[in-house]
């Protein structure tokens, strides 16, 4: 019996995505990336730092909607997406 090798995943960066991507929290909260790794919550315009709000975050998709991160629970890391 041989072993499939899987790919190893890779944790995201959000360097490259400022203004181009949403990220959704576990208690459902949206924000829009914005320059300088600061985040701004779409309904109450609050901006924050990524760091506050990093380990609540569930999924992160571009403009178009398309999925570029995700973790399952809060307690797992946020890995890119094979697509992106």
């Amino acid at each position: 019996m041989r072993k499939v090798k899987l790919p190893k995943m890779c944790r995201f960066q959000f360097l490259d995505f400022n203004n181009r991507v949403t990220i959704r929290t576990f208690n459902k909260e949206i924000y829009i990336l914005k320059s300088g790794l600061i985040v701004q919550n779409v309904e109450t315009k609050q901006l924050r730092r990524i760091e506050e709000i990093y380990y609540e975050i569930r999924t992160v998709r571009t403009i178009k909607g398309t999925i570029v991160a995700k973790r399952k629970n809060r307690y797992s890391d946020l890995f890119m997406t094979k697509a992106s």
